[in-house]
């Protein structure tokens, strides 16, 4: 048995690592593909390994030398590697198909149980799949009933914009080849193939005719639960580097990336939106469109804007839309002399403010709340110019009632400025009463600002807006913001977004539901306080010896679950706190039980120490 491993191309997506090193011997956490490969495959009767190998070749053999392991390495040069595609680097060692044969791309990492299960039962002829994910390009097969057939094989170029995936499986690059089929079935296809279409072409092609002829030669091997990585970009190297590397490691890499999540397998319970919305049919309206919206511009800031006041209800010249919330704080920001905040708080209210900026409030220690009266106090003692009110407070999901911001609207009319932060009101209840966008006339100097990433389920396409009766204010936003503030996708979702409104109501009052009963489950938890939440987040207060980066750390670790880590929030003690996002009752269920079980075991060791 052999391996013939096709690494002669350029790997242009992994410019500026490919300029200086060759694809194979990019690494992954430290280990060079080919190596990789190469160290695995050579724990089995392997006699030769043939490389095929073009550009800078020199670094390949230098590396390697002429054997690996005491197993033989026949080089193969494919002196055109920069214009043939990988049918002619395989179509180049055609006079070495005398015997069994493993074919793999050198762009693949994987682990040695994907080959032990390859290699367990009686060699055959074999495409190893995958079930498709939609971070997966190339070729795809459709199997037979049974799942040990390919019956068809669709490359690349054949998967238009409605093309199904739903059944279809990726080929992984890994194929098993007896002497007999690529002597008898393969070679003389391949040698047709190559005169008659020429050599920049894919050899999977080649595989596509034989099954279209009608052979039953090729079967399925499902690579299941083995997994694999092929390595193309930054962004699959990223990937996996992610799922190689060791749970800690891992988890400290996620704690600096702010997001990007879809691309690691984990729950995520620590950025918060809402679960149940949009619907499937808004994200198919969505998917349709996505052709024309990426191709075209987003209309300018006027258009845009009567858009959202149609969604939000009011006058559109008390609107300014943004690129998310964040940009809006931003401008904001410019207004602040002095400002009181609320602690805990939301980040970005703080960032960039110098400390004597902000005259910081902190909470009652047994509820995490503040009194209007203490509000109002303290903002006229700092002398502050301006005022931000979280409401839900983020992280603590307590409120301020209607009546409480009226009152502290009403004594601090002087102020400058007072952001009111909606952006998780639509979670206090099911009502238009959660907002006082309907009273913005009566407070002048009040600047309600709403993410709505957070209850409309976005995060993604990043959108927010402020409104406020002060027209000049706004206007003077409007201004310091691009001519095109937000992207096609999102201003489509905004045109779109009213015909949803009995969806999304529905949708807001399952979160609600979903709220109340974890909020139940995690009552039941021993040892932790629940702080009453009117958001769709929970903060919970750890018990004494058991720190909140270390709770953080085992749930990622043994429940693939990551929650928000309150230990450094200013306004709250020291590593006792966590916020748990609200998801679905299946999901939230889960949490509660491994949070129940991390506690139990953690608690049990601390009190033996």
């Amino acid at each position: 048995m052999q391996v013939i491993i096709l690494a002669a191309g350029r790997g242009q997506r992994l410019s500026p690592i490919t300029d200086d090193v060759p694809k194979p011997l990019v690494e992954v956490n430290g280990c060079p593909l080919i190596i990789n490969a190469l160290k695995i495959l050579s724990r089995h009767p392997i006699e030769r390994f043939i490389i095929v190998e073009g550009y800078k070749s020199e670094q390949i053999h230098e590396k390697l030398g002429n054997s690996y392991n005491g197993i033989e390495i026949v080089y193969v040069r494919n002196s055109d590697w920069n214009k043939t595609n990988n049918i002619h680097s395989l179509w180049l060692t055609r006079e070495l198909w005398d015997r069994n044969t493993i074919l793999l791309e050198c762009d693949i990492f994987f682990k040695p149980g994907l080959i032990e299960d390859l290699l367990e039962e009686p060699f055959a002829n074999a495409v190893m799949v995958d079930r498709f994910q939609p971070h997966m390009d190339g070729t795809v097969v459709e199997l037979s009933a049974d799942q040990q057939n390919i019956t068809r094989l669709i490359p690349g170029k054949d998967q238009d914009e409605n093309f199904n995936f739903t059944d279809k499986y990726k080929t992984v690059n890994i194929y098993t080849f007896t002497r007999d089929f690529l002597q008898n079935i393969f070679r003389p296809t391949i040698d047709l193939y190559v005169k008659m279409n020429g050599q920049n072409e894919y050899y999977e092609l080649v595989l596509g005719v034989i099954i279209f002829m009608g052979s039953k030669e090729l079967k399925a091997k499902i690579c299941a639960p083995h997994r694999w990585f092929e390595i193309d970009d930054f962004t699959d190297l990223q990937r996996a580097e992610a799922h190689l590397t060791d749970d800690r490691s891992l988890l400290e890499k996620i704690r600096k990336k702010y997001g990007g999540y879809w691309r690691y397998d984990f729950t995520d319970f620590e950025y918060l939106y809402n679960p149940y919305f949009p619907n499937q049919n808004l994200y198919n309206e969505l998917r349709l469109n996505l052709t024309d919206l990426l191709g075209n511009y987003p209309s300018g800031q006027q258009e845009i804007n009567l858009s959202l006041a149609n969604w939000a209800k009011i006058d559109e010249s008390m609107l300014a839309v943004a690129n998310g919330g964040s940009e809006l704080i931003e401008l904001l920001r410019q207004k602040i002399n002095k400002v009181t905040l609320l602690q805990p708080s939301f980040d970005e209210y703080a960032r960039n403010l110098k400390p004597e900026q902000i005259h910081a409030v902190k909470p009652c220690p047994e509820t995490l709340a503040q009194t209007p009266a203490t509000v109002v106090k303290e903002v006229r003692d700092s002398e502050s110019n301006a005022l931000v009110i979280v409401n839900p407070g983020n992280p603590t999901g307590t409120i301020f009632k209607p009546a409480e911001l009226r009152y502290i609207f009403d004594e601090l009319r002087h102020l400058d400025m007072i952001i009111l932060d909606e952006s998780f009101a639509d979670f206090i209840s099911t009502g238009r009463d959660t907002t006082l966008l309907d009273e913005l006339e009566k407070f002048p100097n009040v600047i309600i600002l709403r993410s709505l990433s957070k209850d409309l389920g976005v995060p993604g396409i990043r959108l927010g807006y402020i409104a406020s009766a002060d027209r000049k204010l706004i206007g003077k936003v409007r201004t310091d913001l691009p001519i095109w503030h937000i992207n096609s996708v999102a201003q489509y979702f905004l045109d779109i977004l009213p015909k949803y409104r009995a969806d999304y109501a529905y949708a807001r009052a399952k979160v609600i539901k979903a709220r109340d009963e974890m909020g139940e489950m995690l009552n039941d938890v021993p040892g932790i306080k629940v702080i009453p939440s009117f958001a769709n987040y929970f903060c919970c207060e750890l018990p004494e010896g058991v720190s909140s980066d270390f709770i953080q750390e085992q749930l990622f670790m043994n429940h693939r679950m990551l929650v928000k880590d309150l230990g450094k929030k200013q306004g709250l003690p020291e590593g006792r706190y966590l916020r748990l996002a609200v998801k679905t009752p299946e999901e939230n269920r889960m949490l509660v039980e491994a949070l129940t079980k991390t506690l139990s075991e953690n608690l049990v060791a601390y009190q033996s120490a």
